[in-house]
């Protein structure tokens, strides 16, 4: 009995499609990664015959998982297949009396959607030491990746395609042409999980996060100015909407540049976003993609050098949804890389596509560890203000960090501004009152000390760190943990708590 159903395996491993009414979404193909358990996969397509039965069963020698049926209804199924906790390769065939379709060489681990605008578009061809990352990357094979194929759309679509087919590191190729981002965070996550990992790319450069916004999520936040490459929704029609049957693990997004100079309504639309997204992906997942299930987001980059404020600093604080951390009461179980810290001023790509990518998903990487996999001892955050307190006398001001648990690494002085206001003042007004440099004075274990003799009669009110669009050279910001090398992110208050 064995030789047969590896003789049969061996027969069918060639074949991935027998033609007939029976069809797969487009996001299913050989090579490809499904959810691993507990949760249980979902697979879906189209059929002509209203009421037939269609069949779907996961075999691998010497493995007996039972098939699962589901019925054609409005010409589409969809079906939850059982939970696999085995890598695999596995085959799955499915059949219904209107044909039958075979993937080969499936494999069962975590799915990751990567999406947001150029930098995550970004390529492994195109990432500082290109050559050497290549290489090491083909030591990957469980590592699958697809890429969608950019389109928009101003209605939703319920099928898409993709430019680079599902596949692994052999096709060079391939390879070359995926997120660096996206990749090198799976590749560093692997030896940590040690099971399979499913890359699913769907990103545009240039494009604003109303495009990837479903309907309900632009409606949460009124309406918003149009941008490229058109109408609200339009890359959530063609380029997400398509996906949400999937079982996600998670997602990674790496975007904001295009919404930069409009951080208030940010703030609302990246909280109505990932609430949204995640609702829907767990509703049209038949409730196996987890309600919070763990988003992972890229906060912008040092850009072009220069001592310009410009929009980016309050971007940056938008990302939070304005709490200068993830995660965070209205972003749960998020979790955010800082780069400001992290410019390239020689790109040859531009000083807003920095090459250091293997920066940004090492500090992904970390933040995924704890949010997403539980390992509460990882530390993923630099250094966070808790307290502080203002000396008139001496024209200094302290802040604590981290209730004094965290000891800090002081890589130079400058980077601290204090808002000047009128003696009788309470609180900073960006119209009103103006910003000066407070360098530091002093610092100890978790606290640093800034002077703010810079207000001279005026009264300090307000403080605000690496307020710039590019506040330092790369790793030369100001403040760091000096265990974990990760950097204090950007920050501002308009009224010091004391």
């Amino acid at each position: 009995m064995q030789t047969i159903l590896l003789l049969s395996l061996v027969c069918i491993s060639c074949v991935h499609h027998v033609q007939g009414a029976l069809q797969l979404a487009s996001v299913f193909s050989s090579h490809m990664v499904l959810q691993r358990a507990p949760h249980s996969a979902v697979i879906w397509g189209t059929a002509d015959t209203e009421g037939d039965k269609v069949t779907a069963q996961v075999i691998a020698a010497n493995t007996s998982i039972a098939p699962v049926v589901a019925t054609v209804s409005h010409g589409a199924w969809k079906l939850r297949l059982p939970p696999v906790a085995a890598r695999g390769p596995f085959t799955i065939n499915v059949t219904s009396n209107e044909g039958q379709v075979i993937l080969t060489d499936v494999l069962f681990g975590d799915v990751w959607l990567c999406s947001g605008q150029s930098n995550m578009y970004f390529t492994m061809n195109q990432v500082m030491n290109n050559t050497a990352e290549l290489l090491t990357a083909h030591n990957f094979p469980n590592i699958r990746f697809t890429r969608a194929r950019l389109v928009e759309s101003a209605t939703p679509r319920s099928s898409m395609t993709f430019d680079i087919p599902w596949t692994g590191p052999a096709n060079t190729r391939g390879l070359q042409g995926i997120s660096a981002v996206c990749w090198l965070f799976a590749e560093y996550l692997y030896p940590h999980i040690n099971h399979p990992i499913g890359l699913i790319e769907s990103s545009w450069g240039g494009t604003p996060i109303e495009a990837w916004s479903p309907p309900d999520a632009i409606h949460d936040c009124a309406a918003v100015t149009k941008r490229a490459p058109g109408n609200n929704t339009v890359l959530w029609n063609a380029m997400i909407n398509p996906l949400l049957g999937t079982t996600l693990f998670g997602a990674l997004w790496y975007q904001g540049e295009a919404n930069a100079g409009r951080a208030a309504k940010y703030s609302c639309q990246i909280k109505a976003m990932v609430s949204r997204w995640r609702s829907h992906f767990r509703d049209s997942s038949l409730n196996q993609t987890d309600a919070t299930f763990p988003f992972g987001y890229v906060q912008l980059a040092g850009n072009a050098p220069g001592d310009s404020v410009g929009g980016f600093p309050g971007e940056r604080w938008a990302q939070t949804a304005g709490y200068g951390y993830s995660p965070n009461p209205a972003l749960p179980k998020t979790f955010m890389a800082v780069a400001m810290d992290l410019p390239d001023y020689k790109s040859p790509f531009g000083t807003v596509h920095p090459r250091f990518k293997q920066d940004v998903a090492q500090r992904l990487l970390l933040g995924a560890l704890n949010v997403a996999y539980g390992h509460s001892d990882v530390v993923f955050q630099g250094p966070f203000p808790s307290k502080f307190q203002l000396n008139a006398a001496q024209h200094t001001l302290t802040i604590e960090y981290d209730s004094g648990r965290t000891p800090l690494e002081i890589r130079n002085n400058t980077g601290f501004e204090v808002c000047c206001s009128a003696p009788n003042a309470t609180e900073c007004s960006d119209t009103r009152d103006h910003w000066v440099a407070a360098p530091i004075t002093h610092h100890d274990a978790s606290h640093v000390t800034v002077t703010t003799s810079g207000c001279t009669t005026s009264k300090a009110t307000g403080l605000r760190y690496e307020w710039r669009t590019s506040p330092c050279d790369y790793k030369n910001c100001a403040v760091y943990g000096a265990e974990s090398g990760l950097p204090a992110p950007p920050y501002i208050t308009h009224t010091i708590p004391l």
